[in-house]
């Protein structure tokens, strides 16, 4: 297992009593990245047995309160425990949210707080490139500007067994493959793109507020895990109106999204049950659409 993906908040708008607001934690090889961080979302965290402290970069959607209010505490928690620095990215106006709360509570941190606040984009553009992974976002529909998120793994290149077995090759030879490329095997060349293919990476995309819009498909096609809003089960006008999802709509984009597993969030505090949700799926007959909860856990 190189790492998983926890729901912390699966309502819109306000927390019920067995949902909270927004947020969902991934942890990679160690690290902690946090997607939106609504009230209690700390709480949220330690419920869950993650570690807070790991988390270095957080990566804000929107500035409606029900995807930022836990975001104060966290830092402030962060900076209680001595963490050096934090890394925010979201769209434009975080900065003065964060300064606007700190200096009207009086509270002044020696934590580094390093906001990066990105234009809304139409096009996908990434946001943080690291060795082994990037992440990128795009502008999506909402009623304020509001960016999805992807996390990408970078492919990597891997030895075929099989080629290695038949030609004998030995731990020499791979040092030899790693350092020019090739080898001369009983007087035959052999390059390391024979022996090898190349493996996709995990693609995790998180899909917050909007309305329709073809960037949805343009981030999220083909990823191995889509968390995605579906703050609606038909209720067009409604979804119009406020800039969300129905089910309905993402039915309709299935086909599209090639998505291995779809997970459904930020559900509205109208649904008791989401037992016509589950109904509505199952109508359709696909299998890899699932209803998320708080707490849920995907591992990958």
């Amino acid at each position: 297992m190189k790492g998983k993906v926890v729901l912390l908040g699966t309502s819109s708008a306000m927390p019920t009593k067995d949902r909270n607001n927004s947020g969902v934690y991934l942890g990679y090889k160690g690290e902690g990245f946090l997607f939106d961080c609504g009230e209690g979302t700390q709480r949220q965290i330690m419920r869950a047995g993650l570690s807070i402290y790991r988390i270095d970069k957080i990566f804000i959607s929107h500035l409606h309160t029900d995807h930022i209010l836990g975001l104060p505490g966290l830092i402030e928690t962060l900076d209680m425990h001595d963490k050096d620095s934090i890394e925010i990215h979201s769209v434009k106006g975080l900065k003065n949210v964060i300064d606007c709360v700190l200096n009207g509570v009086i509270y002044a941190p020696d934590i580094q707080i390093n906001i990066n606040e990105h234009s809304f984009s139409a096009d996908v553009f990434t946001i943080f490139e690291g060795k082994e992974f990037r992440i990128k976002a795009v502008g999506l529909n909402h009623v304020v500007d509001c960016l999805g998120f992807s996390f990408e793994e970078k492919p990597k290149r891997k030895y075929n067994k099989e080629k290695i077995k038949q030609l004998d090759l030995q731990g020499s030879d791979f040092i030899q493959l790693e350092k020019v490329g090739y080898i001369n095997k009983n007087g035959k060349i052999i390059k390391k793109e024979e022996i090898t293919f190349v493996e996709k990476g995990f693609k995790f995309t998180y899909i917050p507020d909007t309305y329709r819009t073809e960037n949805i498909i343009k981030l999220a096609k083909e990823s191995d895990l889509l968390v995605i809003e579906s703050t609606y089960l038909n209720e067009e006008n409604k979804a119009r109106e406020y800039g969300h999802l129905t089910l309905e709509y993402i039915l309709q984009i299935y086909p599209e999204l090639e998505c291995k597993k779809i997970v459904l969030t930020h559900f509205s505090r109208r649904y008791s049950s989401l037992k016509e949700f589950e109904n509505r799926i199952r109508e359709e007959g696909i299998t890899n659409i699932f209803l998320g909860h708080d707490f849920m856990e995907i591992s990958f």
